[in-house]
């Protein structure tokens, strides 16, 4: 066995600390350089931003991008973890990403219940219609029988991509 593998097994050792440091600290500094970065964008003339990032930023546009992102919804990933320091800035997006989700699923969730007391208002009114109001029912119904059918398309793709990106974190 040489003599060199202490040397070697420190050397790797040292290395791999300051990996996971910068990783722990890698959302932070994305959020400091998307501030930065926003206030720059504020202060470039419109239409110049894109040659400016070009000639200014180390990273390319789609960092700039990712980076702003962090730095607007930063009070959203804090609220969703209880220890910033070690989100990395993947980990800090998808944690935007599950707020996106949520959203999106509450407002299909509106969106249907809105069709839903569409169509009781319209049960109630069939009753006292005269024809031309029920010939106003059936075609509204119709046309909110197609929307539902749209929304509960939409529901079960988003509910499979997010059983599916789930799954992928097991």
């Amino acid at each position: 066995m040489s003599n060199h593998l202490p040397v070697l097994a420190q050397i790797a050792n040292d290395a791999h600390e300051a990996a996971a440091v910068a990783l722990r600290s890698a959302a932070q500094s994305a959020k400091d350089a998307g501030s930065a970065l926003i206030e720059a964008k504020a202060l470039v003339p419109h239409g110049e931003w894109e040659a400016w990032l070009k000639g200014n930023f180390k990273g390319g546009s789609r960092t700039a991008q990712r980076y702003m992102r962090v730095a607007k919804r930063w009070p959203e990933i804090t609220a969703k973890t209880t220890c910033v320091s070690d989100l990395t800035v993947n980990e800090a997006l998808r944690v935007l990403e599950a707020r996106d989700d949520l959203d999106e699923a509450l407002a299909l969730k509106a969106e249907a219940e809105a069709v839903f007391h569409e169509l009781d208002v319209l049960a109630a009114a069939v009753d006292t219609a005269q024809l031309a109001g029920l010939q106003f029912i059936i075609k509204r119904t119709a046309e909110l029988h197609d929307l539902a059918v749209d929304i509960r398309s939409r529901s079960i793709v988003e509910s499979a991509r997010l059983a599916k990106e789930l799954e992928a974190t097991r």
